[in-house]
């Protein structure tokens, strides 16, 4: 419970000032009978009682500066804004090679802009790294259950069989392996095949029953989905027509891995039947020849604008100098991203780069170190400080007089402007050679606005009571929260949550800060990559003890569909109503806040998105529905439900069917590190006389 503060503040203009000094004018100035307010002396009285608002208001600003100035003697900053992140895929003009035996290379260098322009205000995404566009080099393909032959220097001379030649089973599968040499990480793959037409081989051809697969950066095989995009569809029948080709996008996270002693970058291709129609293959397809080229490639991009060599200004050789960058909030620097300072070296002056650290306090007047504020973009370097005893302690080196200070390079940007939709960056702002166009083919997320007051208060109380230790669950639970601004929701469960838990393990679940995704039912939104993971473990390694062992994942994420017919209020739009039904229902069954408000307007409960491990009742999804001012009846609800893996509703060309849903009788449980989301609903609007129809 919080202490209470004194409002200083406790005088209202017309009530404590105005009138008061009106009910003494008949004490002090009898003769003074005009009280109108076109009377001067009411207007003065007015215009006094203005100034002594002003200086009462004022002076009730004085706790919050205190306030401020004791969050500043503890270290605390306002944390700058974060920038959102997407996947930028570049399409070649031309497929590589460009002939037979070209080694081709098409470069997109590093810090590459691409540019939204379906907002007012221009959003710039620069790629993280420099992407080489390169040949893919198919030199193996292999068989399972005859792996140590390779059918690819055959190819052309003999037929080959890549399912069991007179009885294809499920589970039959085939290899192509790519020459480690040639990057293909994130590349577009266009698989040209060339076969013996068949006829009545027992499959739908445009739906075969088979998967392709990749081999991920974990030697884990992970399914990818031909593409659906216009002039990149399946044509080869299951591989039973005579020509015919298959797009794959890679994922950004392939690497060469090791399959029965062999290296190269694998996918694999492997007979599963997913349902009925799909029928099953009555005798292998007949490949010729397999050919393979690159239409372009993936990389990760960031909301931001790069700046190179940008000049702080020269020193004056005093401590404490502190300098501002022309652009902010300045995002975290990368390895090569400094400050430089020039030094004269073997008689010539040369820019030094010097070291960021978080504070002076294990400087020496030796350290090339400086601290930056990256919300202000404010670089500093070390004071000095003078000890009880008159001795005066320089904390970090001081920059010599007249020298140089600059920038090597730094990235600025971010805020929720950058969470954009899928397709949005499309334009480049500079010509690429033989790159003829670009999008991001997934929503970028992450994107958070520069820290407010209230949330570092917030942030004070968690810090201090943790005391830089995380011995509970609510310390690894805070400690999580403030290892990232992309972090939204954290919840640690122990060994006693769970019922297969281990002695000294700590699991912690967390929520990305996703919300403007989510509101777009980006689910896979909800997916933590590997970077995100190192992220917020290398943090809580500095506070959590040796002897306990710590994981971290992603909920159990549990989708809920409601299907619900409604009678709307008399001269409401059935449309208007539709929409608010639908808004609340993917507010409340979300695991974000989605505006910051409780979905139920009278509830006074903190809401920070559905409450980890707690179960779900048709009954409240009833009186949630009831409860919206528009709605008069609620004639029938259902609740059905699925699991949801983040990174499988990643898919960018799956047009499958939807995963068939569970239906829900009274209560849907869930499990302690179970959290409900939002599928698509589905709300019918009937009028009272449709209801009486049906009747």
């Amino acid at each position: 419970m919080t202490l209470p503060a004194p409002n200083l503040d406790d005088l209202r203009f017309q009530r404590d000032l105005v009138d008061e000094a009106r009910k003494r004018i008949i004490h002090y100035c009898p003769e003074w009978t005009e009280y109108n307010l076109s009377d001067p002396g009411i207007t003065l009285i007015e215009l006094f009682a203005w100034m002594t608002e002003m200086m009462v208001y004022r002076l009730n600003r004085v706790p919050e500066k205190n306030y401020i100035k004791f969050l500043e003697m503890l270290g605390l900053q306002r944390k700058p804004a974060s920038s959102s992140f997407t996947e930028l895929t570049f399409w070649l003009s031309a497929p590589l090679p460009f002939a037979p035996g070209d080694n081709q290379v098409v470069v997109v260098p590093e810090a590459s802009e691409v540019r939204s322009d379906i907002s007012d205000q221009e959003i710039l995404f620069t790629t993280n790294k420099k992407l080489e566009i390169v040949a893919p080099l198919l030199t193996q393909v292999r068989k399972e259950g005859d792996f140590n032959k390779n059918y690819h220097p055959r190819l052309g001379v003999e037929i080959f069989y890549p399912f069991n030649q007179t009885m294809p089973q499920t589970g039959n599968t085939f290899y192509l392996g790519f020459d480690a040499k040639n990057d293909i990480n994130g590349h577009i793959l266009k698989l040209n095949f060339t076969c013996d037409p068949t006829e009545a081989v027992g499959i739908r051809r445009d739906d075969p029953p088979w998967v392709w697969e990749c081999m991920d950066n974990n030697g884990q095989w992970v399914e990818i989905s031909p593409s659906k995009s216009e002039g990149e569809k399946d044509t080869t029948g299951g591989l039973n027509n005579e020509q015919g080709s298959l797009v794959f996008y890679l994922p950004t996270n392939v690497t060469p891995g090791l399959l029965y002693g062999m290296n190269a970058f694998w996918l694999r291709c492997r007979i599963e039947q997913r349902n009925a129609l799909q029928g099953m293959y009555s005798e292998s397809p007949r490949v010729k020849n397999i050919s393979v080229s690159s239409l372009g490639a993936t990389v990760s991009a960031t909301h931001s604008v790069r700046v190179v060599e940008e000049m702080l200004g020269t020193s004056r050789g005093e401590p404490g100098l502190s300098f501002v960058a022309k652009n902010r909030p300045i995002l975290s620097f990368l390895p090569g991203e400094t400050v430089e300072v020039e030094e004269l070296r073997n008689d010539e002056v040369v820019f030094v780069p010097w070291k960021q650290v978080v504070d002076f306090s294990a400087s020496t007047r030796f350290d090339r170190h400086f601290c930056v504020d990256n919300a202000s973009g404010t670089i500093s370097f070390g004071p000095s400080v003078r000890q009880p005893d008159g001795t005066v302690i320089q904390y970090g080196r001081i920059p010599e007089s007249g020298r140089a200070i600059r920038l090597s390079k730094y990235r600025y940007g971010g805020g929720v402007g950058g969470n954009l939709p899928a397709g949005a960056l499309n334009t480049m702002t500079q010509a690429l050679p033989y790159v003829t166009r670009v999008s991001n083919l997934i929503r970028a997320a992450g994107g958070q606005d520069q820290e407010t007051l209230d949330e570092l208060k917030l942030r004070a109380q968690r810090e201090l009571q943790a005391q830089r230790r995380a011995v509970t669950a609510q310390d690894f639970e805070q400690f999580t929260k403030n290892s990232s601004r992309s972090v939204a929701r954290a919840k640690c469960l122990t060994p006693n949550d769970l019922s297969k838990g281990v002695a000294g393990t700590v699991t912690v679940l967390v929520v990305p800060a996703v919300a403007d995704a989510l509101a777009a039912n980006g689910l896979s939104s909800l997916h933590m990559n590997d970077e995100f993971q190192k992220m917020i473990r290398s943090y809580l390694d500095q506070y959590r003890l040796l002897t306990s062992s710590l994981h971290i994942r992603e909920p159990q994420y549990i989708g809920v569909k409601v299907k619900a017919t409604i009678v709307p209020e008399d001269f409401h739009q059935p449309a208007k109503v539709q929409q608010e039904v639908l808004n609340t229902l993917y507010r409340y069954l979300s695991p974000l806040a989605m505006d910051g408000k409780h979905p139920i307007a009278q509830s006074s409960e903190k809401w920070e998105g559905w409450p980890f491990g707690r179960d779900l009742f048709l009954a409240e999804v009833i009186s949630l529905i009831q409860q919206i001012p528009m709605v008069k009846y609620v004639l029938d609800v259902s609740l059905s439900s699925r699991p949801v893996l983040p990174v499988e509703e990643k898919r960018l060309f799956d047009d499958r069917p939807e995963v068939e849903l569970t239906a829900v009788d009274k209560v849907l449980l869930v499990p302690e590190d179970g959290l409900i989301c939002s599928l698509d609903h589905q709300i019918e609007i009937v009028t009272v006389q449709d209801m009486y129809k049906k009747g």
